[in-house]
């Protein structure tokens, strides 16, 4: 055994094994909530790849004299099925952003079985089968022009695909700018993913077998490189955005609801968040009187249920058993601002991911009504402008989904520029007496 391999070959694969190590561990670490998600499954996917190949790097000696060849089709199938997840993780924030869970996901699959995920994944099928059935050793790369260009081509238009599938989602131009942000890292971390195949295809391929460069070569450990900024992107962001199925909270069994808020944000300013916690509670569990008017447009039995009984979601930094009991919540999911990880829990760095998963509940869920406890929280976390653009970016969505968005602060909390940014765009309710007032304001007419 060489030099050359050992320092060039063993030890990237030895540390990208480590670092495959690392992320099971992070995974475990988040639980349930992971595999919710199908961009979990297809960041497990990527994983066993990798680990894969770098496993057959190390050990390759131990598959004998046919391990010792260079198969071109060992590295061209690996090639193939990283390109493929890095266009399924763009795909599946852009054009199929709303399939984000595993039965979302299947029942896309089964109503539309040709897609661009299907239909790239057969184009790559089919280049892993040619490439087996030609196998070529090394050098021989040269006799099979029809390879190389196969495995060129398929990696220069997925770079394309990955390009161009955001613009093709339909609603893009409607998606508030943290939708836009978050589609827009994703895109940067598919991208990143892409280089793993592409430095194996420049480096290994063509510089190592078709130019025979017999020198040292670092294509390994630009994959370890690049994986590790990957990982690095994922872990720092717990990578993707909670599926929070919503829930009808269970109406109480006496008294109606007399008034409804308008669509749109609301800052409920107040020492604590129990006057925003209670509103919210008596919108979600106390149903509007019977002979209130439903818009026309509510003509559907479930879009009615909706429109009188809304699905909401609450963010807060209290512990969710607390704010159950207290404000007797007993269905609607709470999201936890917490450090630790768990299920239905999102770090307060993680404001990407907080967001998007708001507004994909949003998008999923018309008439819903959002209620964020813990801003304060957030901005010791993070810068105020950057929290303040997501705040924004909420907003936006609030108003195209036609939801309800309250957020409960401590006015004191912040300086008077800090406030008054914050109020901009929103509708500022002062403490219990304001409240009070919006439902006053908010009465419903009769039919």
């Amino acid at each position: 055994m060489d030099a050359n391999r050992i320092a060039f070959e063993i030890a990237p694969s030895v540390f990208g094994l480590l670092l495959v190590l690392y992320s099971a561990v992070h995974i475990r670490k988040l639980g349930a909530d992971f595999f919710t998600v199908i961009r979990g499954w297809i960041f497990t996917l990527f994983i066993a790849s990798i680990a894969l190949l770098w496993a057959f790097e190390a050990l390759r000696e131990l598959f004998g004299a046919w391990g010792e060849q260079p198969h071109i089709a060992i590295y061209a199938t690996f090639m193939v099925v990283m390109i493929w997840l890095s266009v399924c993780l763009v795909a599946l924030n852009s054009r199929y952003r709303t399939y984000g869970s595993i039965d979302q996901f299947s029942d896309m699959m089964r109503r539309r079985p040709v897609n661009i995920i299907t239909a790239w994944g057969f184009v790559g099928l089919v280049v892993i089968v040619y490439s087996w059935v030609v196998d070529p050793i090394g050098s021989q790369i040269k006799d099979e022009i029809g390879l190389l260009t196969a495995l060129f081509a398929y990696l220069i238009s997925s770079i394309v695909v990955d390009f161009i599938l955001p613009l093709t989602h339909k609603d893009g131009f409607e998606q508030g700018k943290g939708a836009r942000v978050f589609a827009g890292v994703m895109k940067g971390v598919g991208l990143a993913w892409i280089g793993i195949p592409a430095s194996l295809f420049a480096l290994f391929i063509v510089l190592g077998n078709f130019i025979e460069y017999d020198g040292p070569n670092p294509y390994s450990w630009v994959m370890v490189a690049l994986f590790a900024g990957i990982l690095g992107s994922i872990t720092g962001t717990r990578f993707t955005a909670l599926i929070v199925d919503p829930e009808v909270e269970n109406a109480k069994k006496s008294g109606f609801r007399a008034y409804d808020i308008p669509r749109g944000s609301y800052i409920i300013e107040d020492d604590k968040s129990d006057s925003a916690m209670q509103l919210f509670s008596e919108l979600i569990s106390l149903p509007l009187r019977p002979d209130a008017d439903i818009p026309e447009k509510e003509n559907s039995a479930s879009a009615t249920l909706e429109y009188l009984i809304p699905r909401g979601i609450i963010v807060t930094r209290e512990f969710p058993d607390n704010i159950r009991e207290r404000f007797n919540i007993q269905v609607t999911p709470i999201i936890w601002l917490t450090e630790t990880t768990g299920e239905r829990r999102i770090a307060p760095t993680s404001l990407a991911v907080l967001t998007d998963t708001l507004i994909r509940f949003m998008e999923s869920n018309p008439n819903s009504i959002i209620l964020i406890e813990g801003i304060e929280y957030l901005v010791t976390f993070n810068e105020f402008k950057k929290v303040l653009k997501y705040m924004d970016s909420l907003n936006e969505t609030t108003w195209i989904s036609k939801a309800r968005t309250i957020m409960a602060l401590n006015p004191r909390a912040f300086d008077d520029k800090e406030l008054a940014m914050i109020e901009r765009d929103r509708k500022v309710i002062k403490g219990d007496e304001g409240v009070e007032e919006l439902k006053r304001q908010s009465k419903v007419t009769s039919s």
